[in-house]
C-alpha cells in the first residue's frame, strides 16, 4: 500500500472511532431523556440554603444547628455510628458499657468507654447529650 492509502486508512479508522463515540454519547442522552433525567442548564445558580435543604436529611448531623443532639443513653447502634469518630466497633462498645454500668451521667463520662478518649469526645461533644 502506498503512503496515501495508509493515510486514508488511518483517517477512516479515526472517523469510525469518532462516530462510535458520538453514537454512545447520543445513546446516553436518549436514555437519560427516556428515564426523565434532567441536565444542568447554563445560568442556573445554587445557593447554600438550597443545598442545605436538599441534603439536610443525609448530612444533617454534620450541619451544626440543624438537628437535635443524640442522647447517648438511648441511641441505638446505627444512630451512634453517625457520630463523628464513631464506627461500628465503638458504637457497640458504647452500648456494652451502658448495659454494664448504667446510664451516662454527663457527656464527659463517655471517655470511660474503651476506644474513646478526649480527642474523640471533642469531635462528638457538640452532637451528644446524656439525659
Amino acid at each position: 500500500m502506498n503512503e496515501n492509502g495508509e493515510n486514508l486508512c488511518k483517517i477512516r479508522k479515526k472517523q469510525k472511532l469518532l462516530l462510535l463515540v458520538v453514537l454512545f454519547f447520543a445513546l446516553g442522552l436518549g436514555l437519560n431523556a427516556i428515564k426523565g433525567g434532567s441536565f444542568l442548564e447554563m445560568g442556573t445558580s445554587v445557593t447554600v440554603e438550597g443545598l442545605e435543604a436538599r441534603w439536610s436529611e443525609e448530612y444533617a448531623l454534620f450541619l451544626p444547628g440543624t438537628i437535635e443532639k443524640i442522647n447517648i443513653n438511648t441511641a441505638d447502634q446505627e444512630t451512634l455510628e453517625a457520630l463523628p469518630g464513631v464506627g461500628e466497633k465503638i458504637a457497640k462498645e458504647i452500648i456494652i458499657y451502658r448495659e454494664k454500668n448504667g446510664l451516662f451521667h454527663s457527656t464527659e463520662d463517655i471517655v470511660n468507654v474503651s476506644g474513646i478518649g478526649i480527642k474523640k469526645l471533642s469531635q462528638m461533644k457538640e452532637f451528644i447529650i446524656a439525659q
